[in-house]
């Protein structure tokens, strides 16, 4: 008899923590997800926030510097794709559209070597120097939008892929200044 219940508060201890570790888990997730949400619904491109910051394994460990890390790392990628893209249309385009290209194709490149001393930063905790670093990549690709809309015609995908690496600038810029950051300055 002093089997049976020993064995039936086993079982019973080992649905409880069963449930409270579930409950846990879940209660993370949703942590996770609020983290993503104070982020997204700031001042920055929602859908394009929502989809880079989706809720997965990785995203959900990290804190915001590590969330600001991801971005970058992410931005980086998505940046060098669009360099590689710019010159492959560098061989079919000749004369001020060419220049203009070629304009762009610098600022990505000068935006990759940013984002590298932008990790540099973020790891030492130098704030200022984050947003500096984030900003040059900022004012870079606003450079080359204002460069690609004189092209005729506008080449959409650039322009687009450009626009959506400046609002990644926005997004890490806003988990700088908005939740990394003691004093809040801009938020």
């Amino acid at each position: 008899m002093a089997a049976y219940i020993k064995k039936k508060f086993l079982l019973a201890l080992m649905v409880l923590l069963l449930l409270v570790v579930s409950s846990y888990a879940r209660f993370n997730m949703m942590v996770a997800k609020g983290k993503i949400e104070s982020i997204c619904t700031k001042d920055v491109n929602h859908s394009l926030c929502f989809e880079i910051l989706k809720p997965t394994p990785e995203i959900e460990k990290l804190d915001f510097s590590g969330l600001a890390k991801f971005v970058i790392n992410y931005q980086s990628r998505y940046t060098s794709d669009t360099l590689n893209q710019v010159k492959m249309f560098e061989g079919n385009t000749t004369g001020a559209d060419l220049q203009t290209l070629q304009l762009c194709a610098e600022l990505y490149d000068d935006s990759l070597f940013r984002n590298d001393l932008a990790l540099k930063v973020l790891a030492s905790k130098d704030y200022d120097s984050l947003n500096t670093e984030v900003g040059f990549t900022l004012a870079y690709t606003n450079t080359c939008n204002d460069e690609l809309i004189t092209m005729k015609p506008v080449p959409q995908v650039l322009f687009k892929k450009n626009s959506d690496i400046s609002a990644m600038s926005t997004i890490i810029l806003v988990i700088l200044e908005c939740f990394i950051r003691e004093v809040k300055i801009r938020c």
